[in-house]
């Protein structure tokens, strides 16, 4: 006797076809994240190491305060877990645990965005204050870019749950936000590292490569 595959309550299509097109277009979304990510940490570690023309610390070693950057980092890693709590009660059936589990990953990733933006803005520097301010703005603005798109997906997950979109037999879309939103968590723990224990260069003799000056 042969089982019928479940469809897909959106496009009417095997539910491990949709599967197998959200699981692409999520490694598109971490491949994307990472190589983004990888160029921002190269370019931070090679600045503070090598200290061209002394121009690595910012106006008065004014570096940016440590703190926000794990916090940050713990809501984004709650967010994923949550998100993964969720998941797992639904392949159980467990629709609520679902509900709620989406609902407090997207509350945690809008306060993880707000206080992305709140700490962009009391950065006690520019952007153009030296190379130390310029990554550090980037790595700030990259993973606010990337938390504000995760609320989507974890809001978009609570409103297909709400709607009865996914269930214990369509939940894949879950497990895969869920996925990314811990890979994003990752990324931001490694920014942290960086951010927060290679501030001062310990290079005191930097080279110098010419006068560089305004036009």
């Amino acid at each position: 006797m042969s089982v019928t595959e479940p469809l897909s309550p959106t496009t009417g299509e095997p539910v491990s076809v949709v599967a197998s097109r959200n699981r692409l277009g999520v490694w598109f979304i971490i491949i994307s994240c990472t190589t983004g990510s990888l160029s921002l940490l190269i370019s931070y570690s090679y600045l503070w190491s090598l200290n061209v023309n002394s121009a690595w610390a910012p106006p008065n070693n004014a570096w940016a305060t440590l703190w926000p950057f794990w916090a940050i980092f713990v809501g984004e890693i709650l967010a994923g877990l949550a998100m993964r709590w969720g998941w797992k009660g639904m392949e159980k059936g467990d629709r609520g645990r679902m509900l709620a589990g989406s609902l407090i990953s997207s509350l945690l990733l809008i306060a993880a965005f707000v206080g992305q933006v709140a700490q962009i803005m009391t950065f006690p520097f520019g952007p153009s204050d030296g190379a130390y301010a310029s990554v550090t703005f980037w790595f700030a603005l990259s993973n606010a870019g990337w938390v504000l798109l995760s609320s989507f997906l974890a809001f978009g997950i609570f409103n297909r749950t709400l709607a009865g979109k996914i269930t214990a037999t369509n939940a894949s879309h879950a497990g895969l936000v869920a996925m990314w939103l811990v890979w994003l968590a990752g990324v931001a723990f490694i920014g942290a590292i960086c951010t927060t224990t290679m501030q001062e260069s310990p290079n005191t003799n930097s080279p110098d490569f010419g006068n560089f000056q305004e036009p």
